[in-house]
């Protein structure tokens, strides 16, 4: 499998949202590199936990952004957040369950590689065009601070969000 990295693509302009965005294709490569012997399986459901995570955060912070700007697309892109949120809940489900390192993988790869590029490619960088109109005068429109969504209840249920809330020391 290749590495995904945030190419001139799949850059949308906005420091914050791409800044995540690197983030999530780092935790993202870190899970597709372990190696399927010798890797505690609680180590490999901690990483998958912690990268859905991490996708689920990022995804109510543009869900806040687009909220506080009346952004017209926001339906549809939310549409499209609850579909990979449900991809991400079944992936952290079947690595609790089976422990299948190759299908948690194969499943991070290709929602990855099929949905998450081009909800970047896309929606994304519509999105990320409507917040730099909003803020003509501003260099960089501001995300949300992950926290404040997280305190803020924008986080759906049924995520597990202790890897997370330990790796930001909360």
């Amino acid at each position: 499998m290749h590495q995904f990295e945030l190419t001139p693509d799949l850059i949308t302009g906005v420091t914050e949202i791409d800044a995540q965005h690197r983030v999530l294709f780092g935790l993202a490569n870190d899970v597709l590199q372990m190696p399927d012997l010798g890797v505690n399986p609680a180590l490999f459901r901690h990483a998958v936990s912690f990268f859905a995570s991490y996708v689920i955060d990022h995804f109510a912070a543009e869900e806040a952004a687009m909220a506080d700007t009346r952004y017209s697309g926001a339906r549809f892109h939310k549409e499209l957040h609850d579909r990979l949120r449900r991809e991400c809940a079944a992936i952290v489900a079947h690595s609790k369950r089976e422990g299948g390192r190759n299908v948690s993988k194969l499943s991070i790869y290709f929602m990855l590689e099929d949905w998450l590029i081009y909800h970047i490619r896309e929606t994304d960088r519509e999105l990320a065009g409507f917040l730099r109109d909003q803020s003509p005068r501003a260099t960089i429109p501001q995300l949300p601070d992950v926290r404040v969504v997280r305190e803020a209840g924008l986080i759906p249920a049924g995520f597990d969000q202790s890897n997370l809330d330990a790796a930001v020391g909360q």
